[in-house]
Order: structure tokens, then C-alpha cells, then sequence
């Protein structure tokens, strides 16, 4: 199964959500944080998601040497064999996403950040089940 790399806007209204979307990301299963545009320094984005992440990969292509030691050997600088992906319908167009990107031998998907992406990544095969949980809150 290829890897999954989310792609965060350079850019945001609370330094606090910012950083706890990084850390919902990487707690979900995301493998990859990148950044894409926006008006922030990403040398210093990305020194704060390196000091708040642990697990997750964080992509640079000329990192400076604090940058390389904040991420602890977690910094990429090549994205040739990853594939950018849309934001999936469904489940079902997710899964299918996955699969092509592992057909094509790819190191993984990228795909824009999301509110939704958390739950997709934490429940890939899990449906929405809405439904049933207001049945059982209703009882």
C-alpha cells in the first residue's frame, strides 16, 4: 500500500490549529507532511511541525542544518515517485486512489489537507455510519 502525504497550506489564522491539524495527521496515519502555498515561511512552518511530530516524514528540498536537526532524519527532499491526488467522493474512490498509485509502483499519494482527511485516514473502510450512531445515542 503506498504511503499517504498531506499537502498543508503555508498559511493560517491560529498557529494552535495549525499545529494540532500536523499532529491529528500524524496520529491518523499520514506518513508524509508537506507544504504547499501561502504567505509563511515554510523553513519555520516546518520547524514547528518537526518539534510538535514525531513519526511523520516532512518534506524540503534545501533544508538548513537546524531545520535537518529539529526533524530528527525525518526530512525528504525527493517527491519524483510520489502521485498528487484529488480529494476523494468516497471511500470507495479513496481505496481506488490508493490502489492505482500502488499499480503505478508509486512511493505514495499526496493529497491537499482536508477536515475530512483525518477521518479517512483513520477509518478507511468504515462507511459513514452517522446513522447508527444517532440510533444508538437515541437508544
Amino acid at each position: 500500500m503506498p504511503q499517504v502525504g498531506v499537502r498543508l497550506p503555508a498559511s493560517f489564522e491560529s498557529a494552535g490549529e495549525f499545529l494540532a491539524d500536523a499532529q491529528s495527521l500524524e496520529a491518523a496515519g499520514a506518513d508524509l507532511l508537506l507544504l504547499g502555498d501561502g504567505d509563511l515561511d515554510p523553513d519555520l512552518l516546518l520547524a514547528a511541525i518537526a518539534a510538535v511530530t514525531v513519526r511523520v516524514s516532512l518534506h524540503h528540498s534545501a533544508p538548513t542544518e537546524t531545520l535537518r536537526r529539529l526533524a530528527r532524519s525525518r526530512l525528504i527532499s525527493d517527491l519524483e515517485s510520489w502521485r498528487e491526488v484529488p480529494f476523494p467522493a468516497d471511500r470507495n474512490a479513496w481505496r481506488a486512489s490508493l490502489a492505482e498509485a500502488a499499480e503505478q509502483s508509486a512511493a505514495g499519494v499526496i493529497i491537499a489537507m482536508d477536515p475530512r482527511l483525518v477521518d479517512l485516514l483513520r477509518n478507511p473502510d468504515i462507511e459513514d455510519d452517522r446513522a447508527t450512531d444517532l440510533q444508538l445515542a437515541q437508544g
